[in-house]
């Protein structure tokens, strides 16, 4: 019988986690992953991931099995699935898409406790299950709405959803050595969505006030082949490289290469978007811009992350150069 998690595991539970392969959803998925270990102490903890973030999957210590899952084919993403339905304790699902909900049921068989969305299944009659239906994830009342959160940190709504009561730890990426001179400055300027876009003519004028002060600055994201397929930006992107503003470091590290960049680097600036995770998992100052209202949610409480938004209503557009100019000069 399937049921949703608040009931007492076994000891020793074995435990998936399924979670999107955006590198944003990845870093948030280490917190948790690191939490479960922690707190419900697994003999098995076995992820379900990406392609677009297998670099990191192969290097994590988190888990004991992990699959790069959304990206394989029909044929083995169903051998997975066989060999371990009903050989989990509980499953945690992190995505509300229909492909996942349907793995998290097909994981499920047997004895299983689930935590997230499930195919078939419907939520607790309890304020977690009132959390998960919430449309509201944003809303500057949410703790005062569920006494359980502290904050309105996707990471620590989701372990709360998880019943997972300990301290909400950060994100834990594999990092590597760069294998080239890194810039003072990087900067990462595409995104998933438009609305999460600054302007080519402020990040031209930014560039060229950074290059006044004697900063060099690198250009991150994924190569220009690649970019297109999951980002926005990639026109904008190459009017700096074209406009000699940045070095094009686009694809150049792997995705452990670049947390060891940024690392590296004095400072970054970007977007909302996966390079901001990345930068939270180092102590590398960062400046990032955010829609009004998602900076609660998606803001990382660690690293060095500054958040600046445009105020209640205005896009990110609006966010004025001079803002940005104050922020960076306080690090660089």
């Amino acid at each position: 019988m399937i049921r949703y998690q608040g009931q007492p595991l076994p000891k020793n539970p074995r435990i998936a986690l399924i979670s999107n392969d955006a590198i944003g959803n990845y870093a948030i998925a280490t917190s948790i992953l690191a939490m479960i270990k922690a707190e419900l102490k697994p003999s098995q903890l076995i992820y379900f991931g990406g392609m677009r973030v297998a670099e990191f999957q192969t290097e994590s210590k988190l888990e004991d099995i992990s699959y790069p899952y959304w990206g394989l084919p029909d044929s083995k993403q169903g051998e997975i699935r066989a060999r371990h339905s009903g050989q989990i304790d509980l499953v945690v699902n992190l995505e509300i898409s229909e492909t996942a909900q349907e793995l998290a049921a097909s994981l499920a068989g047997g004895d299983c406790l689930v935590s997230g969305p499930c195919a078939g299944l419907p939520y607790p009659n309890d304020l977690e299950g009132k959390l998960w239906q919430d449309q509201e994830w944003i809303a500057e009342d949410i703790v005062g709405k569920y006494p359980f959160l502290k904050s309105g940190f996707i990471v620590e709504i989701f372990a709360r959803l998880c019943y997972l009561k300990g301290d909400i730890l950060p994100y834990q990426l594999p990092s590597s050595k760069p294998n080239r001179e890194v810039p003072d400055v990087l900067i990462a300027m595409s995104a998933s969505l438009p609305e999460k876009l600054w302007p080519l003519e402020n990040w031209k004028e930014i560039m060229g006030w950074l290059n006044g002060r004697g900063l060099s600055v690198g250009l991150l994201g994924a190569k220009p082949t690649d970019q297109s397929k999951f980002w926005m930006g990639a026109a904008d992107e190459q009017a700096l490289v074209d406009a000699g503003l940045v070095a094009d470091l686009r694809g150049v590290f792997t995705l452990p290469g670049v947390v060891g960049a940024i690392d590296a680097a004095k400072a970054v600036f970007t977007l909302d978007n996966g390079i901001m995770h990345l930068a939270a998992s180092t102590s590398t100052p960062t400046v990032a811009l955010f829609r009004h209202g998602i900076h609660r949610l998606w803001c990382p409480p660690f690293g060095q992350i500054t958040a600046l938004t445009a105020g209640e209503s205005s896009p990110v557009s609006e966010i004025s150069v001079e803002t940005v100019k104050g922020a960076l000069s306080g690090i660089v």
